[in-house]
């Protein structure tokens, strides 16, 4: 038994010994490439009242079968990322709604690390809106309200259908709120 022991302490050694020890050398930094589609707009204007452009690359669907027909879901199915649109009549509360839609987004605020507010004014179309951009690990990067101050209020949420992680994300959250502000720029009211 004290023989075996001795030629196996003499195995170990030797194959110990006899490895060779590579260096290691960190790995290169390298990033995700995306491919951004090319961007066409097209004009959506249904039975509701109001028309904006959207990239040939998204889509303007009822999503919920319980929502109102003009709160529908702008689908960019490339980026698996949605806007949650809402519509809603208004009936002397814009200041009641655009404070609520307010508090929403700076709930945000314990989770991201900068909201950055950004103001559209429209008077001779009487398009007014005001969008936020929340940077960070939140659920939602960019929030939205567009009205005309008497009669209607629109409002959107960026979500994306995987775990908040803002860095990966960020390229395509820029490109996203690229669009969303030329659906910004060209919405109107239909009267």
């Amino acid at each position: 038994m004290i023989n075996f022991l001795k030629y196996l302490l003499v195995f170990i050694l030797i194959a110990t010994l006899g490895c060779k020890r590579e260096k290691t050398f960190p790995k290169p930094k390298s990033y995700l490439r995306i491919d951004f589609p090319k961007k066409d707009f097209y004009n959506i204007k249904d039975s509701c009242l109001f028309t904006f452009k959207l990239p040939e690359y998204a889509s303007w669907e009822q999503k919920f079968k319980d929502y109102p027909i003009c709160s529908k879901t702008i689908i960019f199915p490339e980026f698996k990322a949605e806007v949650l649109c809402e519509y809603f009549e208004l009936e002397d509360n814009l200041l009641e709604m655009s404070e609520g839609f307010r508090n929403m987004v700076y709930e945000h605020s314990f989770k991201s690390s900068a909201i950055v507010e950004r103001v559209w004014k429209n008077e001779d179309d009487q398009v007014f809106a005001l969008a936020y951009e929340i940077k960070g690990n939140t659920a939602c990067n960019y929030a939205f309200t567009i009205t005309d101050s008497t009669q209607h209020f629109f409002s959107g949420q960026l979500l994306f259908q995987t775990k908040p992680n803002y860095d990966s994300l960020k390229p395509c959250i820029e490109v996203i709120i690229e669009d969303l502000e030329e659906m910004i720029s060209s919405f109107q009211w239909i009267n």
